[in-house]
C-alpha cells in the first residue's frame, strides 16, 4: 500500500513538473515567421520601470547627484587638504571618474542592437526559452521599490541576451554592472554604455576617491533611480558551469539604501541561465587547466563572430520568485539607529554585514534550484559515468534509455527538465555538440578526444604546472564534458554524499550519518555552494529522495545501501573527480612547508596528476586537475581554519596547520572505499603510491 501511494505521489510530481515545463516560451519563434523584424524592433515601447518617478531621472542626473553628495564634497575637501591641491583639481578628477563609471541610454542604439541580435540569434540558436509566468509576476510587482535582477553568470553572452529578453517583454533595460574588461574595447565599451552598462574596476587598491565615488553612484541608482539594476553576484563567469560562492561587494552597496531606510524594501530577482552549448566551452576548459583567458579586444570580438555560422542549441532563462529584503532581514537588524544625524555619515556596520550572506546565499540557492536541465546535461552525466567505468562508447538506444531514467528521477528530485521527444531531441543535441561527441553509422556514441591543439604556451603566464600539449589535447574534451554535467550536480550532490558514506562506512543511525554528511559538506562548501545552516534541510531531502528510489533502505532506525545499483554508480561517479582533486590537495599540503604559495600548491598537484594520467594504467578523469576545484578546496580548508590565507608581495600564501590537515586527510580517506563500486578505488591507491 505504501509503495502504491508512493507511486501515485511520484506520478503527481511528474505531471506537476511536466505542466511546469510547458510554461516556457521561445521568444525568437515569432521572429522566424516575421519577415519584417525591423518593425518589431521599432515598435512603440511602453516599458515597465522599477520605480515610478516623475519626471524620470536622466542618466546624467545620477552623476550630478554624486558630484554634489555631501559625502563626496567632504572627501574632496579632505584630499585637497592632505595633498595640498586645489579643490577644483580634485573635483575634475571626480568628474572624470564619473564619466568612466556612468551609464547612458540611447533608444536608437537599443533598437539597432535588437534588430542585429535577432538576426544573430536566429542563426546560432534553436530557441531562447523563458518562463513567461515568472517574468509576468515580476512585472506585476514593479513600480514602487528598487528591483535588482541577479542572473547566474555562465557566459559573456548573458547580459546581452538578458537585455534582449527585457526588450522583448517591455521592461526597461537595467542599469548593468559591467567589468572594465569591456570598457577598454574600442567601440564596444561605448555601445554597452549606451544600453545601460555602468563600469566598475576589478580592483580599487588604495584609491579611496574612486571607491567612494563608485559606492555613492550605486547608492544613487538605488535611492533615486527608476531603472532596475542587474549584477552578477558570483562576480565573474563560472568556468565550471555551476554556482560560485557569492561575492558581497555590490550587494553591500545596494543594501545600504535599505539599511539606512532610504527605501522601504528592495526586491532581488534570482535568474538562472543555462545553455545547450556554451560559446566559451573550450576557453573554459583551458582556463580550468591554468591557461589564462585571452585579453578582450575589439579585434578579438570581430574574429569571434565566426560563431554565427555554428548552432548552439537552446538557451534557457528562468526568472525565480522575487526575494523581499524586508522579509528576509527585517527581524535580524535594527534600522532605527540611523534616524539620528545626517544620512551620509552612516556606513553599514558589522551586524548588518553578518546578515548579508543569508540573502546572498538565498539568491544563489534559488538560481541553482531553478536551473533548467537540458538533455545534453543528462547525456554528459551519462557519458561521464560510462567513461569512469572504462566504457568509452554507448549505443543510441542505451543512451536514450538512460536519459529517460535520469529525467524521471531528477523531475521527482525537483529539477526543471526541458522536455521534448527523447530520441529526436537526443539526436538534435548530439548534432549541436558534434565537435565534442561523435555518432557513427552504427549509432555508437562516444567522446571525441585528442582533437585540440594549443601550440606553444608561455610557461610564465600559466597559473600552475606547464602541462604538455599532449596532456592538454587529451584532457580538454573530458573537462568540457564535465562542464556540461556540472549543472545537474546541484540536484545529486547531497544524495551522492550519503551514498558514499554508507558504501564506505556501512549501516548507521541517522545522527551518525548526519555527522559524516556535515564533514563532507564542509569540505565541499565552495565546490557545491550551500550555507551551513541549510545542511540539515538538504540532508533530510536527500534521504527522502534516496529512499524513494530504493537506493538506500532504513530498517530499525539503521540506514544502509539497498538495491538500485545503476543510480548508485551514477551518484558516486558524478563527484569522483571532485573528491580526487580535494584528496590530492590535502596530501600536497601535508607534504609541504608550513607556509606555501598558491601557485606552488597548484603546480605540484597538477604535475602529480599529469604523471598519473599519462601512465595510462587506469582512467583518471582529467577534471581532477581543475584549478577551480583546487581553489575551492583551499577556500573550504580556510573556512574550516585548517589553513590561513595571506597576501605577500601580491601572491596568495597559506600558513598550514599540519596537525589539522593530517586529520582532514585521514577523515577524507574514510570515503575512498566507496569507489570500489565504479572500479576506481585503485585510482586513489595509485595516487597515494606516487605521493
Amino acid at each position: 500500500m505504501v509503495g502504491q501511494l508512493l507511486n501515485v505521489n511520484n506520478r503527481q510530481k511528474v505531471l506537476h513538473m511536466a505542466r511546469k515545463m510547458d510554461k516556457y516560451e521561445d521568444i525568437i519563434e515569432n521572429r522566424r515567421n516575421d519577415l519584417i523584424n525591423w518593425n518589431w524592433s521599432t515598435r512603440t515601447l511602453r516599458t515597465q520601470v522599477a520605480v515610478k518617478i516623475y519626471p524620470r531621472p536622466a542618466p546624467e542626473s545620477h552623476k550630478l547627484a554624486v558630484l554634489h553628495a555631501p559625502k563626496i564634497r567632504e572627501l574632496v575637501d579632505e584630499i585637497s587638504s592632505k595633498r595640498n591641491i586645489k579643490k577644483e583639481i580634485i573635483a575634475k578628477e571626480v568628474v572624470e571618474i564619473l564619466e568612466e563609471i556612468g551609464y547612458k541610454k540611447s533608444l536608437k542604439v537599443i533598437r539597432y542592437l535588437s534588430y542585429a541580435l535577432t538576426k544573430i540569434f536566429l542563426n546560432i540558436s534553436s530557441g531562447i526559452f523563458v518562463n513567461y509566468q515568472g517574468i509576468s509576476k515580476i512585472k506585476s510587482q514593479m513600480g514602487n521599490r528598487p528591483v535588482i535582477f541577479v542572473p547566474s553568470h555562465r557566459s559573456y553572452a548573458d547580459f546581452i541576451i538578458f537585455s534582449y529578453v527585457f526588450f522583448y517583454y517591455d521592461i526597461e533595460i537595467p542599469a548593468i554592472a559591467a567589468g572594465m574588461d569591456f570598457h577598454s574595447m574600442m567601440g564596444m565599451g561605448e555601445m554597452l554604455r549606451n544600453t545601460g552598462a555602468f563600469f566598475m574596476r576589478r580592483t580599487y587598491n588604495d584609491d579611496s576617491l574612486y571607491w567612494s565615488i563608485f559606492k555613492e553612484y550605486v547608492y544613487q541608482l538605488v535611492c533615486k533611480g527608476d531603472l532596475p539594476i542587474e549584477f552578477f553576484i558570483e562576480g565573474t563567469r563560472s568556468r565550471s558551469n555551476k554556482s560560485v560562492t557569492p561575492k558581497y561587494g555590490l550587494i553591500n552597496m545596494i543594501l545600504k539604501a535599505y539599511f539606512l531606510s532610504e527605501v522601504p524594501d528592495i526586491l532581488f530577482v534570482p535568474v538562472s541561465i543555462n545553455y545547450d552549448r556554451l560559446l566559451e566551452e573550450n576557453l573554459f576548459a583551458f582556463e580550468l587547466l591554468g591557461i589564462p583567458k585571452p585579453k578582450e579586444t575589439t579585434s578579438a570580438f570581430f574574429k569571434s563572430l565566426s560563431i554565427i555560422k555554428q548552432n548552439y542549441g537552446n538557451i534557457f532563462f528562468h526568472f525565480g520568485d522575487p526575494i523581499s529584503t524586508r522579509d528576509i532581514l527585517e527581524d535580524k537588524i535594527n534600522r532605527t539607529k540611523y534616524s539620528k544625524g545626517p544620512t551620509h555619515i552612516h556606513e553599514i556596520n558589522e551586524e548588518e554585514k553578518r546578515v548579508i550572506p543569508i540573502l546572498a546565499y538565498e539568491i544563489v540557492r534559488k538560481q541553482q534550484s531553478s536551473t533548467v536541465i537540458s538533455y545534453f546535461n543528462l547525456i554528459a552525466l551519462i557519458l561521464n559515468n560510462h567513461i569512469t567505468r572504462d566504457q568509452n562508447t554507448t549505443s543510441l538506444h542505451e543512451l536514450c534509455s538512460e536519459v529517460r531514467i535520469l529525467r524521471n528521477v531528477l523531475r521527482l528530485w525537483g529539477a526543471p527538465i526541458f522536455e521534448r521527444d527523447i530520441e529526436e531531441t537526443v539526436l538534435e543535441t548530439l548534432m549541436v555538440h558534434k565537435g565534442l561527441v561523435t555518432t557513427d553509422e552504427n549509432q555508437t556514441i562516444g567522446l571525441i578526444t585528442n582533437k585540440i591543439t594549443t601550440g606553444k604556451l608561455n610557461a610564465d603566464k600559466l597559473k600552475a604546472h606547464a602541462l604538455s600539449e599532449n596532456t592538454i589535447s587529451y584532457s580538454v574534451p573530458f573537462i568540457t564534458l564535465q562542464i556540461y554535467a556540472n549543472p545537474v550536480l546541484h540536484y545529486l550532490v547531497d544524495g551522492a554524499l550519503v551514498v558514499i558514506i554508507l558504501r564506505s562506512v556501512g549501516e548507521m543511525a541517522i545522527d551518525d550519518l548526519f555527522k559524516h554528511f556535515c564533514f563532507l559538506r564542509a569540505i565541499f562548501s565552495y565546490e557545491f555552494v550551500l550555507l551551513e545552516s541549510w545542511y540539515k534541510m538538504q540532508f533530510e531531502s536527500s534521504l527522502n529522495n534516496l529512499l524513494g528510489q530504493n537506493i538506500i533502505i532504513c530498517k530499525n532506525g539503521q540506514y544502509n545501501i539497498y538495491e538500485n545499483k545503476y543510480f548508485e554508480e551514477v551518484l558516486i561517479s558524478s563527484i569522483q573527480p571532485f573528491i580526487l582533486s580535494h584528496y590530492v590537495i590535502t596530501e600536497m599540503l601535508l607534504k609541504t612547508a608550513a607556509q606555501v604559495d598558491e601557485k606552488t600548491i597548484f603546480t605540484n598537484a597538477q604535475k602529480l596528476l599529469e604523471e598519473a594520467i599519462n601512465e595510462k594504467k587506469m582512467f583518471i578523469h582529467p577534471y581532477c586537475m581543475s584549478l577551480d576545484s583546487f581553489g575551492n578546496c583551499l577556500g573550504s580548508l580556510g573556512k574550516m581554519k585548517v589553513i590561513e590565507k595571506k597576501q605577500i608581495n601580491g601572491k596568495n600564501v597559506f600558513n598550514i596547520n599540519q596537525q589539522s590537515i593530517a586529520k582532514v586527510k585521514r577523515d577524507l580517506e574514510i570515503y575512498i572505499p566507496s569507489f570500489h563500486v565504479i572500479k576506481s578505488f585503485d585510482i586513489f591507491l595509485h595516487i597515494k603510491s606516487k605521493l
